[in-house]
């Protein structure tokens, strides 16, 4: 069986970030066809909107950035103080790493209609989706003891998935860059997971042992 390495995972992740900022947005035709095709969507289905438009507000700052400091004061607060810095500089410092790409970047946000959530200029990566990654895995990772691990990352991940998904659902990016968000979030995690724990992977205590005894 294929050994786990983090490297590989790492250089994929970072692969798919860069082919998205590169191809992706208003001249990529998938983006385009995606986007345009919820324009109808968002019309004939006006109170599933409703609900995307309340549940999207899970991957926003107000409930993201509240939610980082609960979770650090309580590792702190509990006698952990070396995971409560790593989840709290994973998550913020990926924050401000999202910030500047997408100032680098600077891509256009789609703009068929009105946008029905207050945005920013860039639209590259996506903040929602790398946000909610970052914070919701990396508590998952970080914060949950290993042995809830099992339950909890796959949890996460699906949450994450599922805030990325209301963006173009919504109008307010392109596919490309929920992805690129998603692949942002998690190499974040990865590289601090790997330079704070040498010789662990971010699935430790989740993949099966055979998997495990394999991991560099």
């Amino acid at each position: 069986m294929t050994r786990f390495t983090p490297l590989l995972l790492g250089t994929a992740l970072l692969l798919v970030i860069v082919v998205a900022g590169l191809i992706g947005g208003p001249h990529f035709a998938y983006d385009l066809r995606t986007d345009m095709w919820f324009i109808g969507w968002r019309a004939e289905h006006v109170q599933l909107t409703r609900a995307i438009l309340a549940f999207t507000q899970l991957g926003g700052s107000v409930v993201l950035v509240p939610l980082v400091l609960v979770v650090t004061a309580w590792l702190w607060l509990r006698g952990d103080r070396r995971t409560a810095l790593l989840f709290f500089g994973t998550t913020m410092s990926g924050r401000a790493m999202i910030e500047l790409i997408k100032w680098l970047v600077d891509r256009p946000r789609p703009s068929f209609d009105p946008y029905p959530v207050i945005v920013s200029v860039q639209s590259f990566p996506s903040g929602h989706a790398g946000n909610s990654t970052l914070t919701y895995v990396s508590l998952a990772v970080f914060a949950v003891p290993a042995r809830w691990r099992r339950a909890a990352l796959p949890a996460a991940l699906a949450l994450a998935v599922a805030i990325g998904c209301t963006r173009p659902i919504l109008g307010v990016h392109w596919p490309s860059d929920v992805l690129a968000g998603w692949c942002f979030g998690l190499l974040w995690i990865l590289l601090w997971w790997r330079f704070s724990r040498p010789g662990e992977t971010a699935a430790s205590g989740y993949w099966p042992a055979s998997l495990a005894a394999g991991q560099d």
